[in-house]
């Protein structure tokens, strides 16, 4: 009785650490933060007026240099193409602004911010520290909007680009599993508590 007992007590305990190397992230999956570049716009106030023209800066950016930045084929060489590009992206923005009506400047910065859990239409990013092309319109004080630049996972909302294989270039296979699963699974969430944990900002 007793060797049946300690039969079973070892297969549960093997199980056990089984499931649990099968939830940890794997190192292709973890590079999710290394693979991604995030758009962050903070408009300048909660005005109607100022909401307004952060959607339309949005779109025109995503249309503009979203079509750009998805020719590349990693996060270092479309970091790379967003920083050559920041003055004109500054220039465009300055414009867009006044040809909206409006008389305050921008800033961009691109660097490194903390995300917390986004859920979009299709994918959920987990929270951690990412690459990000932040847009400061005026003061900046306003409600922020978030999505991605690249991979090229928001580029739908300013034209009619789709992925009808269902995958997304910059991504692994890894990656796009693990963002695009229906529900907060463990693997996601030991994931987000290691980024807490261990994630310095660069």
């Amino acid at each position: 009785m007793k060797k049946t007992t300690d039969f079973l007590l070892t297969v549960i305990m093997i199980l056990g650490i089984t499931l649990i190397f099968a939830a940890i992230p794997t190192e292709k999956e973890v590079a999710i933060y290394e693979d991604t570049l995030r758009l962050h716009i903070l408009a300048n106030s909660d005005s109607e007026n100022d909401q307004r023209l952060k959607y339309e800066i949005r779109d025109r950016l995503l249309a503009k240099y979203g079509e750009l930045l998805k020719c590349e084929t990693s996060l270092e060489d479309a970091r790379s193409r967003a920083e050559s590009l920041e003055m004109d992206i500054e220039r465009d923005i300055e414009g867009w602004i006044l040809e909206c009506g409006h008389d305050y400047g921008c800033e961009i910065d691109i660097g490194t911010e903390w995300y917390d859990t986004r859920e979009y239409e299709d994918f959920t990013l987990p929270k951690g520290y990412y690459t990000s092309l932040r847009v400061m319109l005026g003061e900046a004080e306003g409600k922020n909007w978030w999505c991605v630049m690249y991979p090229p996972l928001c580029l739908d909302i300013a034209s009619e680009d789709t992925h009808d294989d269902g995958t997304v270039g910059g991504y692994t296979d890894e990656e796009y599993a693990l963002i695009t699963k229906d529900g907060y699974n463990v693997k996601f969430k030991i994931l987000e508590v290691f980024s807490e944990a261990f994630s310095k900002k660069g």
